[in-house]
């Protein structure tokens, strides 16, 4: 139903009256000045003998002016349809409008209903209750009655807050309206959620509508746990569930790049489901903050602990009376090698747990059962324990240890030992300490040696030269304990005085999640905000005792973030720490209705003052021409191109035909997320080329082989997942086409299987079975693997390595003899995820992170980037004899 038409500022209309007025100061228009020929014997001749006079003022350019103006004056009016009336009485409209955590995820939809209400009021008055407190500590509290335009300006500084509500306060609140006010109409945007004391607001307020999206889950992520394996399992709850629900859950990292996604499913009438996030240990280290895509609000993030607490250590030693001796004491190495900045204390182990240390480190301390008891309590909650080996712990191991211990010291290479002492062996992928560097020169001359009958593999985190174990360690609760099976100390092995120890002990002291200290005081560090990112806290936050940390509810004055004292930072997420979650109940004969289910007012003054505007231009023109000073082929080809009838060129920002400026293509997966990091990787990597190089790229397109033309693009990116189909027979003919024409074809995997060589192994089981099938119907040539020798290592940058993403699995290229007449590869295998290391964002930030994210790992793979575009447009011109001198002269530096 239509309703009738009003005027938002019906004053302004007065303004007709003078129009009357207009129509005198409009009449007359002056002669246009006349252009005479002057010759010198022409001077008299053709000179009207009669004096003009100015004409007066068409009158349809007379009419048009008044039109212009009359319109001018309705649209400053605002007209407007106003919908049926929705609410009754006649008095002032208390609209109270929940802008709690609950609300946050379709807070901009609760504005425009509101803004509808507002419209719906018209003259009566508006009063505006938001129900959370603020962050500055101020109490919910009601506004004066405001016209529609104070309303709409209220509403737009209005935002949600990341608590609940205080429903005491807003009773109160709306108490005193109803004092001060007098025949107020209540109407409550609610969030629908119930909670402590909503009865009794509800009835206090006397709502005549309550306005709702009453066909939205509320979702909340609860705070995460971690397997008995120390996988993480990501939680999620979902309040006034109607049915099955599958809600994907991003795991990020602290600089916000993408590790990985799972969906969590809630099963109907459940309102709780988890998934587990299989993560490789040493990217799961990285994680900081489970958050759902896509959802703008605080109930939509859970921050993780570990990810950026503070580490601090306690040092333990036995038998030595000066552990801090130079270069013999037991702990001298050790804490030279602690990261910089961390704090730590020494002392006997139960002053340490009391001093809520978050990692111990004992150098050949021997335990009694008091402590061991003491030490796997301080592991559950998330401590890690780290033991050295020495004479003092060799001949009575403890059960203090990820595995059995057999009794007595392996000697290597001594006087009346067999053999030599032995390096450290290539960490394992799986391996907590994957990607660290190894010690170049490091030997073990003596151990304590696990027991072989009863070890398991898992426990295994590093290895000798000849196999035997010198790391093991394993998960306690949240936490982590660590044999390093040797002293800490250069007694029994040089490693502690190697340039690589201290990226070991760091390694090892991040291990642990963090756990609540049970005593101290926190203060929040950085707080989350109604659209769930983290900022500086506000005025009303206080210190929190963490004995109740457990049981605090968030609110004003304990905000959702990151918490902390001079030990560790923890999280206080909204999940967990809000009142029981449970669908509100309405009373019975109020009207519930959604968000959209407000009528929206009809205005037309923008388009009323834009059709003046159009006169006015008309008008101008039209006097112009009328004066003589535009032509009028001249003032039509001007009235055209203002109202855009006359296409303009921009032919200096169209992008020009693909031959003159040559662009990088993908192959389109069908997944836009795939897709997507394709496109951003290539277009960074073109971006490199243009900046580093005289070559000039236009971003990259995506392609579908066997339909668009292949031929227009020097390479051709295919990024194949456990997903990808075979193509078929139109799109292999195309491939191999594009291959034989001169084309270089990359073929990339992100990771593989867990037999895969590389930091890559786990990540896309099925990848490899689905490269093989889909290259199944090429003419893929022999393959060999690419070296630092070869063309493409050395086409601009000079590169040692060849990593993405991931980085340790081989590159294969054509063998020689299967390469082109010039020697060029027509095609580049890989599994390391190149274009997931390019891609960066509209702000130039990276969008997925390395690992194992050692040093440089990112340049190396731009620079590989850059050295696969230049192979693929100028072929193997490096190659050259004339390129070796300089080639080794940058070799040599």
């Amino acid at each position: 139903m239509i309703g009738p038409i009003s005027f938002a500022t019906p004053a302004i209309l007065a303004g007709l009256a003078l129009l009357p007025a207009l129509y005198f100061l409009l009449r007359a228009t002056p002669p246009a000045p006349r252009r005479q020929v002057f010759p010198p014997l022409r001077l008299l001749r053709d000179i009207l003998p009669t004096e003009r006079t100015p004409v007066r003022m068409p009158l349809w350019l007379l009419l048009l002016r008044l039109l212009a103006a009359a319109l001018v004056i309705v649209g400053f009016a605002g007209p407007q349809i106003v919908p049926p009336r929705l609410l009754p009485g006649t008095g002032p409209i208390l609209l109270a409008i929940d802008n709690t955590w609950a609300a946050a995820a379709d807070f901009p939809a609760r504005i425009e209903a509101a803004r509808r209400i507002v419209d719906q009021a018209g003259t009566r008055g508006v009063i505006i209750l938001a129900t959370a407190g603020t962050a500055a500590g101020q109490a919910p509290q009601a506004s004066g009655v405001l016209s529609r335009t104070g309303a709409l300006a209220a509403l737009g500084a209005l935002h949600a807050e990341p608590w609940p509500a205080d429903r005491a306060q807003d009773d109160a609140a709306v108490r005193e309206v109803r004092r001060r006010v007098h025949d107020v109409t209540g109407v409550y945007l609610a969030d629908a959620l119930a909670g402590p004391g909503l009865d009794p607001f509800v009835a206090s307020l006397d709502p005549v509508r309550i306005i709702t999206d009453g066909t939205r889950e509320i979702r909340l992520l609860q705070p995460p746990r971690l397997a008995q394996d120390g996988a993480l399992i990501a939680r999620l709850a979902v309040v006034a569930q109607r049915a099955a629900v599958v809600q994907p859950v991003l795991a990020e990292a602290a600089s916000g790049a993408a590790l990985a996604l799972v969906d969590v499913r809630v099963s109907p009438g459940s309102e709780q489901g988890d998934a587990r996030l299989d993560l490789p240990v040493a990217l799961a280290a990285q994680v900081a903050k489970l958050a759902l895509p896509g959802v703008a609000a605080p109930g939509g993030i859970a921050l993780l602990d570990g990810a950026t607490r503070l580490v601090t250590v306690g040092l333990a030693s036995g038998g030595t009376a000066n552990p801090e001796q130079r270069l013999l004491g037991t702990l001298y190495y050790i804490r030279r090698a602690l990261p910089a900045g961390t704090p730590f204390r020494t002392g006997r182990v139960d002053q340490l747990i009391a001093a809520g240390v978050s990692t111990i480190i004992m150098a050949d301390l021997p335990l009694d059962p008091g402590e061991i008891g003491r030490l796997r309590r301080f592991m559950t909650a998330g401590g890690v324990v780290i033991r050295f080996a020495g004479p003092l712990t060799a001949p009575q191991p403890d059960a203090l240890a990820p595995d059995t211990l057999l009794r007595g010291v392996r000697a290597l290479g001594s006087a009346l030992a067999a053999g030599k002492p032995e390096r450290i062996a290539a960490f394992d992928r799986d391996s907590p300490l994957a990607g660290l560097a190894l010690p170049d020169h490091a030997t073990v001359s003596r151990q304590i040696l696990a027991d072989p009958a009863t070890l398991n593999p898992a426990t295994v985190w590093a290895r000798l030269s000849d196999g035997t174990p010198i790391i093991l360690g394993a998960r306690q609760g949240r936490g982590a304990l660590v044999s390093v099976l040797t002293t800490a100390n250069a007694a029994w092995s040089d490693w502690p005085i190697a340039a690589d120890f201290p990226a070991l002990i760091d390694r090892l002291v991040h291990l642990g999640i963090g756990s609540t200290p049970k005593s101290g005081v926190l203060r929040p560090l950085r707080v989350l905000n109604g659209v769930g990112t983290l900022g500086v806290p506000g005025a009303a936050a206080r210190p929190l005792a963490a004995g109740n940390f457990a049981h605090t509810l968030v609110s004003p004055t304990h905000p959702p973030g990151l918490w902390g004292d001079t030990h560790e930072v923890v999280a206080l997420n909204v999940g967990g720490h809000v009142p029981m979650l449970a669908a509100a109940s309405w009373p019975d004969g109020v009207p519930v209705i959604g968000l959209d289910a407000v009528p929206r007012a009809r205005r037309f003054g923008p388009s009323i003052l834009a059709v003046a505007l159009a006169i006015l231009i008309a008008d101008m023109l039209i006097s112009l021409v009328l004066r003589g000073a535009v032509r009028l082929r001249g003032g039509a080809a001007v009235v055209l191109l203002l109202f855009g009838l006359i296409p303009r060129a921009h032919a200096q920002s169209e992008p020009p035909p693909a031959a003159l400026a040559p662009m990088l293509a993908y192959v389109r997966t069908g997944d836009p997320a795939a897709d997507a990091i394709s496109r951003a990787g290539l277009g960074a990597i073109s971006d490199l080329v243009n900046q580093e190089t005289a070559a000039h790229l236009d971003g990259p397109r995506g392609v579908t082989p066997g339909v668009d033309n292949l031929n227009l693009y020097p390479l051709l990116y295919w990024p194949i997942t456990a997903a990808t189909r075979p193509p078929d027979k139109a799109a292999c003919r195309a491939l191999d086409a594009f291959m034989a024409g001169g084309g270089l074809l990359v073929i990339d995997t992100d990771g593989g299987g867990a037999n895969l060589a590389g930091s890559g192994a786990g990540f896309d089981p099925g990848a490899g079975a689905a490269l093989r099938h889909a290259t199944a119907c090429l003419a893929i040539p022999p393959l060999e693997t690419l070296t630092d020798r070869d063309t493409l290592a050395h086409t601009f940058f000079l590169a040692r390595h060849f990593p993405g993403r991931f980085d340790g699995a081989p590159v294969f290229i054509a063998a020689k003899g299967a390469r082109d007449a010039d020697g060029v590869s027509p095609v580049v295998i890989g599994s390391n995820d190149w274009a997931g290391a390019w891609a960066v964002d509209g702000a130039g930030m990276p969008m997925r992170e390395l690992l194992p994210g050692a040093p440089g790992q990112r340049q190396d793979a731009d620079w590989f980037g850059v050295n696969l575009v230049m192979y693929a447009l100028t072929g193997t011109y490096k190659s050259d004899q004339v390129q070796i001198p300089a080639i080794l002269r940058r070799l040599a530096q």
